[in-house]
């Protein structure tokens, strides 16, 4: 037998006087009374019986970031005062003329600083001149941005990277020309010991050869790094630079099996043991935990209309405005270029109770039930993140980038069925950028007459038999080939088009096109580096300032997505009226 009961429910309901509830959230100043009222009411004198963390003590183990190594290639030491950027990533200045003349003036420079006469330094200008070509070859060259330059500084500067050259390859000795006095000879060392120091700081290596991690192959770098593991031995983790070329935490995979190909120094691994007070999590605009704390009116966050299919947002509003004071944050200094393990974290609260804190990570899971920051993946072991932390010797996003100074773009031309490679820019003669479509311009140079007119309403003009229409100079065309038919593997090889207005072979002028690597092999790309989007590769200088005051300058290449495909116009079998 069941009684019947009666269940009431009481709800709180506020009736303003306006349609608008604005005045009676605006939390305005009555009494005191009120005031407490208005705080019990939003549950803020509420206890949870829990206590706070009053400090924590963290016991670390770190080691430092060793080695580097491209594919096929030795390890080689990381120095603590250069980004890893500008050791991967940097390749060979080019020698343009504008770099000749700096570097010749600069050991100009030097040598008046040395102590050596005028007329030493016009002998070395006379034994290392840039080349004056005749007036003749300077109008008939397409580079008129050259030719200019040398109208001014042909037969009058000294080329600083022939005399760079000659002074490398006959060290510890002068260079045979120009004979020196032996009063001078002192003056003369001095001044090339540091011209030498110099280039070599600022622009490293002068050439035209590709970065050694570079894969032209893959468009890409493929690098890895040898680091002093935590746990004991060597760490080799793979590295592949984020779309502005960037070594963050993210572009590091740890390669469990591969083989370090250096010793590692006794005592690299340091034991670090701090005890640090935490502190709550705090972000911009978020509410203060007291209810009548002055806030700033930055971000209005209780004005966020958010729709309940965007549940990232509700998430976040969530945390922000309910959970946001249950979070503490501990603040661990990680030192740069290092790997480093977290052995415990210990908690100890006002009560005087101790929380040992485990890795949120630490059970192996799928990647979709696993919760994990800033960690760093296992090649081979998706369940299991590597149980270290990686801050990597990476400028990141201190580092300025320039103007492209060259740059490819890759499409596909179904209508063609070929790959183009388009060099939108290029280097010209003085280290400048260059846009394609006006060399293309400058190297047609060929006018068409118009066809011939009709005389009467049946004559036409004769016509001409035609094998393929005429492609830009820049536009590099590239070859599907099979080359491995049983597993269906394709490749794109670098060809050339005939029919171009000077009559010969169309050959790229930029460095992305002619990897230095390949030799006199043929250049093929795997068919699955180009996809419909198309890609996108530059080569740009960048500049950086390193935690030492340092100044670093490099050029990288950078591959981001292209604007999809194209179309070239190429045609075969036409006819058209003759000339």
């Amino acid at each position: 037998m069941t009684t019947p009961s009666i269940t009431y429910w009481h709800r709180l309901e506020p009736r303003p006087r306006s349609p608008s509830i604005a005045e009676g959230l605006a939390a305005r100043v009555r009494d005191p009374l009120w005031m407490l009222t208005r705080q019990w009411q939003l549950g803020e004198f509420r206890g949870e019986d829990a206590g706070s963390p009053a400090y924590a003590e963290v016991s670390a183990r770190c080691g430092p970031i060793l080695g580097w190594r491209a594919e096929g290639h030795a390890t080689r030491p990381v120095p603590s005062g250069v980004p890893l950027e500008r050791l991967v990533e940097s390749e060979p200045l080019g020698p343009d003329l504008s770099t000749r003349v700096e570097l010749g003036q600069t050991f100009v420079a030097l040598l008046g600083q040395a102590g050596a006469s005028a007329a030493l330094a016009a002998a070395f200008r006379a034994a290392y001149p840039l080349q004056a070509p005749s007036e003749d070859a300077l109008a008939s060259m397409a580079d008129q941005s050259a030719a200019r330059f040398l109208r001014v500084c042909g037969g009058r500067a000294l080329d600083g990277v022939a005399l760079y050259q000659a002074a490398r390859n006959a060290q510890p000795s002068l260079p045979a020309t120009p004979p020196v006095p032996a009063a001078e000879q002192a003056a003369v060392r001095t001044a090339l010991t540091g011209f030498g120091r110099w280039v070599e700081d600022l622009f490293g290596e002068l050439g035209v050869g590709d970065p050694i991690a570079w894969r032209p192959d893959r468009l890409e770098y493929a690098v890895e790094v040898v680091a002093a593991g935590p746990a004991g031995g060597a760490a080799v983790l793979s590295a592949q630079p984020d779309r502005d070329g960037d070594f963050d935490w993210y572009a590091f995979d740890l390669r469990p099996d591969a083989a370090p190909g250096m010793t590692l120094p006794a005592g690299a691994v340091q034991t670090v043991k701090r005890s640090i007070l935490p502190g709550p999590v705090r972000f911009r605009g978020m509410p203060n935990a007291r209810w009548w704390s002055f806030e700033r009116g930055t971000t209005d966050f209780g004005d966020v209309d958010v729709d309940r299919r965007d549940l990232a947002c509700l998430v976040v509003m969530d945390f922000m405005l309910v959970h946001g004071n249950d979070w503490f944050l501990v603040p661990f200094d990680q030192p740069t270029g290092t790997i480093c393990r977290i052995d415990t974290l210990l908690v100890r609260d006002v009560f005087g109770g101790t929380t040992l804190i485990e890795r949120a990570d630490a059970a192996p899971a799928a990647p979709g039930d696993r919760w994990t920051m800033f960690s760093t993946t296992t090649d081979g072991q998706t369940a299991q993140p590597a149980d270290f932390f990686v801050l990597p010797p990476s400028a990141a996003t201190a580092a300025q980038a320039g103007a492209p100074i060259e740059e490819v773009r890759f499409l596909r031309d179904e209508l063609a069925n070929l790959m183009w490679a388009i060099e939108h820019t290029t280097e010209n003669g003085i280290g400048q950028p260059w846009l394609g479509h006006e060399r293309a311009t400058v190297a047609a140079q060929v006018t068409t007459a118009p066809p011939a007119a009709r005389r009467n309403g049946t004559d036409w003009p004769p016509l001409r038999y035609r094998i393929q229409t005429s492609v830009p100079e820049n536009w590099i065309p590239f070859l599907p080939v099979a080359i491995d038919p049983q597993r269906g593997d394709i490749a794109l090889e670098r060809g050339a088009l005939i029919d171009t207005p000077a009559g010969m072979p169309a050959e790229p002028v930029g460095r992305v096109l002619r990897p230095s690597s390949l030799g006199t092999s043929a250049y093929r790309i795997r068919e699955e580096e180009v996809p419909r989007s198309g890609t996108r590769v530059e080569r740009v200088v960048f500049r950086s300032r390193w935690i030492d005051g340092s100044t670093h300058v490099w050029v990288a290449r950078r591959r981001s997505a292209g604007t999809g495909e194209g179309s070239s116009g190429l045609r075969f079998d036409l006819a058209e009226p003759a000339e």
